[in-house]
């Protein structure tokens, strides 16, 4: 029997077939860019995505988060993400959030996920 993948690992596979490039910005903070190189939020479209608390959340550079429902296909989230705009989403649009289905992260929350990063 063999040990499940990484969801890191899932998802960075499953989005490099679109040129998505996906780079740890820290252990359980997974950028999500069209750069090649560093990846900066002011230089493209990019985002990052944890799955620190055992589900995926997404992170705008706001810092502005959202949970993610387990039933929601991550890369399907992540390349529609990438194809809105050439600049770092403040937000994630709405049009975006109502079709997965997006729940946005109080402050209190946003903390608690950080804190799990090891970030707070």
């Amino acid at each position: 029997m063999s040990e499940p993948l990484d969801p890191y690992e899932a998802l960075s596979a499953a989005l490099v077939e679109d040129d998505i490039r996906c780079k740890f910005q820290t252990p359980q903070q997974l950028t999500v860019s069209r750069q090649v190189g560093p990846i900066w939020p002011n230089a493209g479209n990019s985002f990052w995505v944890t799955h620190a608390t055992d589900f995926w959340h997404l992170f705008t550079w706001s810092p502005i988060g959202y949970r993610v429902l387990d039933e929601i296909d991550m890369a399907e989230l992540c390349r529609a993400c990438m194809s809105h705009g050439s600049e770092a989403m403040h937000s994630v649009p709405d049009g975006i959030a109502e079709q997965f289905n997006l729940e946005r992260l109080s402050e209190e929350e946003e903390n608690i996920v950080y804190r799990a990063m090891g970030l707070g």
